[in-house]
């Protein structure tokens, strides 16, 4: 009876974990053998729309096209932006018709300052890098934030262990839902209620980084990846994207050392600010969304100015 009982655990786990395979590997939700449409690697030329999957986890989506992308440029000397989703609002198309050199967006929404280290460190160790934008918004600069770099890190390297996981069969069956009955995977929509959103935007990011202390040891990781970065000849641009008025009055006036702080430690790096005095008119109100992003439309105004300065 023991062994017949063990003889079908046995057989029932391989046949689950045969289906979790088949059905991540024939879906492929995170594009690792996908046929891109163009450079659209949320599109492959097969129909499948894998937004569902970009959603769940940009991380992994992100470094796995990344890797794609590199391993395609046969030129080699890639360039890098890194940072949050201010930083993600650069088109790098665009960035690389401007410079005239290859440019990949690795930033994504809530990348905290140490998930952009550990990037930053994986991508000079395992690639050809000639430059990085590193976007370091003042907002980014709090202790505990999550860091789950690590993990995506070995998800991406172990693509056949990765399809073989729950999470991949949730991004399979996302990515199935919308394409098979058009229910879409979005972000949910923000409910401010009374509030304007900038308003309450502020009032959640006033709340986190009075909340939290200024990352000393971050900051220091941080200095450390910048200097041995360019000892490896990595050109590293520090970025500090605009942000609305009232966010950069928010800023300077209810965490006024911190953010001198802030200001001391840009001066020490290759800086690009627009939101100091001499840019801070360049970017009014009526052109951002929210607190931190431009609307769509102002959007190519900020690569035409980051390629300007660089």
């Amino acid at each position: 009876m023991e062994r017949q009982f063990l003889a079908s655990f046995i057989l029932s786990a391989a046949a689950i974990a045969a289906f979790v395979f088949g059905v991540n590997l024939y879906i492929d939700p995170y594009a690792r053998w996908a046929r891109p449409s163009a450079d659209d690697m949320l599109v492959d030329v097969d129909g499948f729309d894998r937004t569902p999957a970009y959603t769940l986890n940009r991380r992994l989506f992100k470094l796995i096209a990344f890797e794609r992308w590199a391993a395609g440029s046969a030129n080699g000397g890639l360039s890098i932006l890194v940072g949050d989703s201010t930083i993600n609002q650069v088109d790098a198309g665009e960035l690389t018709w401007r410079t005239n050199q290859p440019w990949y967006n690795l930033a994504y929404g809530g990348a905290g300052l140490d998930e952009t280290i550990d990037l930053v460190e994986y991508v000079i160790e395992n690639h050809d890098v000639e430059e990085i934008v590193w976007g370091l918004p003042f907002n980014r600069f709090i202790s505990g934030a999550p860091n789950d770099i690590p993990r995506t890190i070995e998800m991406a390297i172990s693509p056949i262990r990765h399809m073989m996981t729950i999470e991949s069969l949730e991004a399979s069956y996302l990515v199935l839902r919308t394409n098979w009955f058009g229910i879409e995977f979005n972000d949910p929509r923000l409910d401010t209620g009374d509030e304007d959103i900038v308003t309450y935007q502020l009032s959640r990011s006033r709340a986190e980084i009075a909340g939290r202390p200024w990352p000393a040891g971050l900051v220091r990781r941080l200095d450390a990846m910048i200097r041995r970065a360019e000892r490896r000849g990595v050109e590293v641009v520090v970025f500090c994207p605009p942000v609305h008025p009232r966010t950069q009055a928010m800023y300077e006036v209810e965490f006024p050392g911190r953010y001198v702080r802030y200001l001391n430690l840009m001066s020490a790096y290759d800086a690009i600010d627009l939101n100091d005095p001499e840019h801070r008119a360049d970017w009014p109100a009526e052109l951002f969304a929210d607190s931190n992003h431009l609307h769509e439309v102002y959007k190519p105004r900020l690569v035409r100015e980051l390629a300007g300065l660089m």
